[in-house]
C-alpha cells in the first residue's frame, strides 16, 4: 500500500514540477485510489537499492501494464514509481470507439506526418482507413488526427477482430514496426506532463540524431564525453555510484542537438556482439536536470535488472541484414571513446515554473520548424497523463530495439551537416 506521507524534500526537478515531492505522493495515491487500484511499491534491489518499483493491483491481482520503476533518491524514485505505473496502465487502455476517427493513408500524407518515415510504409500498404485520435495543437494551427497505432504499441497486438470492430482493417505488418510509446509522460497537472513529454521527445530525438551521426556516415564525427573531474558533487558521487553499480566505466555522452535542449547519454559497454541496452538518457533545458536524469536511469536499469532480470524485455533483433541498422542497433561508442572529444560540464540556467518550461520548450522546437500536438488521455484533479506528437522529431531510437526501421529526414540531414533543423527548414 501506498504510504500517506513521504518525507520532505527540497524539489529538485529544476522547476519542472509544481508540486513537492510529498504533494506529489499524496496526487499519486489519490489517482490510484480514484481508480480503484492499490499500488504495492518495493525497493530494487532490496538490500541496496537504486530504484523503486510499483504495481498497481486491483483485488490484490495485478492490472495490465501496471507496473512502473521510479530512479533517484527514495523520494523521487517513490513517486515517479507510482507516477509512471499509472502512466503505463492508462496509456495501454484504448479509448472508446466514439473517440475515434478513421482516415486513409493518404489523407495522413497531407497533414503534419507527411514528412514521418513511416508514412513511406503507409504509403506502400493499402489506402484503407486507420483508427486515429485528435490533437489539439500546444500554440497556433489547427487539430490534427493521428493514428493510434502509432504511439500505442498495445493496439498493434490487439486481435484484428477487435480492431475491424472498430472500422479499422488496416494490415500493419509493414507500418507497424514504426508504432513506439513516445511522447507519454504522466504528472499532477497537465502542465506538468506535457513538459515530461516534450523533454522524452528531445531525448529520443538526440538519441537518434546521435546513432545517425556515429554509425550511418563513413566519417563521423568525435564523441562529446563529459569530463567527470568537471561535474558538480551530487553529480560526480552519482557517476561514481553508476560505475560502482556496474563495474564497469560510465561515458556521459552530450547529445545537445540544435534545438539546445540540453541531453546527455550515460553509456557503459555491452558484452562483444551485444546491444547497448544498459543506458540512461535524460533531457532538461537544466543541463544538471538532464546529466541526473541519465546517470540515475543507468542506475534505475541496472538495479531492475539485478533485482528482476525477466522484467526488461529484450527484443531479438531483426536488423543483421541490414549491416548499418545493425550497428545502430548495437549503440556501441566503446571503439569510438578513444577519440572522443573530453568537454567540462557546464550547467544551463533553468525556468523556475512548469509552465515557463513548457514555453521555453515549445520555441525551441518551433525555432527548428517543429510544432507540437498534444491529446489529454486521462486527467483528474490529481493525474494527468498525456501523450504529445511533434512531427519532425526523429524517431530513430526505434533501431536500438532491433526493429529496421528507416530513419527520418532529420537524422538522415544531420549525418553530414550537423545542422538537421537549419537544413529542414530549406527542404
Amino acid at each position: 500500500m501506498l504510504p500517506h506521507s513521504a518525507p520532505s524534500a527540497v524539489n529538485c526537478q529544476r522547476g519542472e514540477r509544481e508540486a513537492d515531492l510529498e504533494t506529489a505522493l499524496r496526487h499519486g495515491s489519490a489517482a490510484v485510489a480514484e481508480l480503484g487500484l492499490t499500488a504495492r511499491l518495493e525497493p530494487l534491489p532490496r538490500e541496496r537499492p537504486g530504484a523503486w518499483w510499483c504495481t498497481l493491483e486491483r483485488d490484490g491481482v495485478p492490472v495490465p501494464q501496471g507496473y512502473g520503476a521510479g530512479k533517484g533518491e527514495e523520494p523521487a524514485a517513490r513517486v515517479g514509481a507510482v507516477f509512471e505505473a499509472l502512466e503505463h496502465h492508462l496509456c495501454g487502455t484504448l479509448p472508446p470507439p466514439a473517440q475515434l476517427v478513421l482516415r486513409r493513408p493518404r489523407q495522413l500524407a497531407e497533414g503534419p506526418l507527411g514528412g514521418e518515415a513511416v508514412m513511406t510504409a503507409l504509403a506502400d500498404g493499402p489506402d484503407l482507413p486507420l483508427a486515429c485520435l485528435p490533437y489539439r495543437p500546444l500554440g497556433d494551427g489547427d487539430p490534427t488526427d493521428v493514428p493510434l497505432f502509432y504511439n500505442v504499441p498495445g493496439y498493434i497486438s490487439a486481435s484484428a477482430h477487435r480492431r475491424g470492430a472498430l472500422g479499422d482493417h488496416y494490415p500493419y505488418e509493414a507500418a507497424g514496426r514504426y508504432s513506439m510509446n513516445n511522447g507519454w509522460a504522466a504528472g499532477a497537472t497537465v502542465t506538468d506532463a506535457l513538459v515530461h513529454a516534450l523533454n522524452e521527445i528531445n531525448e529520443r530525438d538526440a538519441m537518434s540524431l546521435l546513432l545517425a551521426r556515429q554509425f550511418l556516415t563513413p566519417r563521423p564525427a568525435p564523441l562529446r564525453v563529459v569530463d567527470p573531474n568537471t561535474l558538480p558533487a551530487d553529480l560526480a558521487a552519482l557517476h561514481q555510484d553508476a560505475e560502482d553499480r556496474v563495474a564497469g566505466p560510465v561515458s556521459l555522452l552530450e547529445m545537445t542537438t540544435d534545438l539546445s535542449i540540453p541531453a546527455y547519454w550515460a553509456y557503459t559497454p555491452a558484452p562483444p556482439a551485444a546491444a547497448a541496452r544498459l543506458r540512461g538518457a535524460g533531457s532538461s533545458l537544466s543541463a544538471h536536470y538532464a546529466a541526473e536524469r541519465a546517470l540515475s536511469e543507468l542506475v534505475q536499469i541496472h538495479s531492475v535488472l539485478t533485482a528482476r532480470p525477466g522484467t526488461v524485455r529484450r527484443p531479438k533483433a531483426c536488423t543483421e541484414k541490414y549491416p548499418a541498422l545493425h550497428r545502430c542497433h548495437l549503440a556501441d561508442f566503446s571503439t569510438r571513446l578513444s577519440s572522443a572529444r573530453t568537454v567540462p560540464f557546464t550547467d544551463t540556467p533553468s525556468p523556475a515554473t512548469p509552465a515557463e518550461h513548457l514555453t521555453r520548450l515549445l520555441e525551441r522546437f518551433r525555432a527548428c520548424g517543429m510544432a507540437a500536438w498534444a491529446r489529454e488521455h486521462h486527467v483528474t484533479g490529481h493525474l494527468a497523463v498525456v501523450n504529445v506528437l511533434v512531427p519532425g522529431a526523429e524517431r530513430f531510437v526505434l533501431v536500438t530495439d532491433g526493429t529496421p526501421v528507416l530513419p527520418g529526414r532529420r537524422a538522415l540531414n544531420a549525418r553530414g551537416t550537423g545542422r538537421p533543423c537549419a537544413d529542414r527548414r530549406t527542404t
